[in-house]
């Protein structure tokens, strides 16, 4: 026992660099573990293939060209932060939505000068599309609560949050029809913006009509991918919806020989395509979120990495869906063609959901992740 006892006492102790090889080993022995039980778990998506079109260069000659068109862009108002769409009243009074609820009203002089935010109402929802009918309701899409209607004292009216016996499950943007009628997306069946449905690649957006006289809701199209921005052409014979994780927008035809049946009206466009407006030339004003993310079309074409990408937490994801830090808005004509893009390649207006062109200014809106408040910049061509 004595003889035992005095090993013991003069067995020789680890040295330091040696204590911590152990652990280094013991911690990579874990990590080894942890990643082969990632890869083994099953994913929560089954992914469609798709090879995505090459994009536009900004380098190249051309409509897509870089520029600095929106690196002039004045602040308006920073009362909203994430003002996701914009409108106009008869007064000429500008109207926005927060991502917390809130819509805004803005006032300008005599000079043209915008005057200090005003809350307008509270939805207590995330409204995003805003238009004036022709009673002067403010006709809302709001992502929490479907379709709104809200008085000109702020009083706020649900409309429809169902359709064909199933939730609005995202109510996103809209446009209303001479006659009244109300074309809206329904942006994904997800209920909430997700990396997994980029990840997955499958449509789960739909085109919605309400209709004001019998107060019934129809779903025009469905199929979508990422039902997004809402648009009606100058003689109403087609609406327009934005499909974001596509690049594409939409055409539906509610007119004349195609009528009932949809096309491609514009496709491979330089980024997400976010909300749609028409100008006085029936021009369509287009933000797109982001450029395009290189990331994201080599997982399309890649369903194992797609799959394995679902598996991690969403907010381990939202930086790899995140919008560059580079403004983009594109200007198409009432047949689709790109007739030229608007940048800020110096990243202090991106995120970009909403070009508006009004009283010879173009004026943008955002949503989270983006910059903050609504800007306008001149038009010069």
């Amino acid at each position: 026992m004595p003889a035992k006892a005095n090993e013991s006492v003069n067995r020789p102790k680890l040295s330091l660099r040696a204590r911590i090889c152990r652990w280094g080993l013991s911690l990579l022995a874990v990590l080894v573990l942890g990643i082969l039980v990632f890869l083994l778990l099953p994913s929560p998506i089954k992914p469609a293939k798709w090879s995505a079109p090459t994009a536009p260069s900004f380098k190249e000659a051309g409509p897509w060209q870089q520029n600095n068109k929106l690196s002039a862009a004045q602040l308006v108002t920073d009362a909203p932060k994430s003002p996701e769409f914009i409108t106009f009243d008869k007064g000429d009074q500008l109207y926005t939505g927060d991502s917390d609820g809130k819509i805004y009203k803005v006032a300008f002089d005599a000079e043209g000068k915008p005057q200090k935010a005003q809350l307008f109402a509270d939805t207590k929802g995330t409204p995003n599309g805003l238009i004036f009918d022709a009673n002067g309701n403010l006709i809302v899409t709001d992502v929490k609560k479907g379709l709104l209607s809200i008085n000109p004292t702020g009083s706020v009216e649900v409309l429809a949050d169902h359709v064909d016996g199933t939730p609005i499950y995202l109510a996103n943007e809209l446009d209303i029809a001479k006659d009244g009628s109300i074309y809206f997306s329904d942006t994904s069946d997800y209920g909430s913006v997700t990396f997994k449905e980029i990840a997955e690649n499958k449509p789960h957006g739909r085109l919605l009509k309400y209709d004001p006289i019998t107060k019934q809701t129809t779903v025009l199209l469905e199929g979508l991918y990422f039902a997004n921005g809402v648009a009606l052409s100058a003689d109403e014979d087609f609406v327009l919806v934005a499909e974001s994780y596509h690049y594409q927008i939409t055409r539906y035809w509610l007119k004349g020989p195609k009528k009932g049946t949809s096309d491609i009206f514009a496709d491979n466009l330089a980024g997400f395509p976010d909300n749609i407006t028409r100008d006085e030339q029936g021009h369509f004003w287009v933000g797109l979120f982001t450029t395009r993310i290189s990331f994201v079309d080599q997982m399309h074409s890649n369903t194992w990495l797609a799959s394995t990408m679902a598996k991690l937490p969403q907010s381990l994801l939202s930086g790899a869906s995140a919008p560059a830090k580079h403004g983009l808005a594109a200007e198409l004509s009432p047949q689709g063609e790109l007739i030229g893009s608007w940048h800020d390649p110096e990243g202090k207006l991106y995120g970009i959901t909403t070009a508006l062109s009004h009283n010879g200014y173009l004026y943008i809106g955002t949503a989270p992740g983006g910059s903050k408040g609504v800007y306008r910049v001149l038009i010069t061509k």
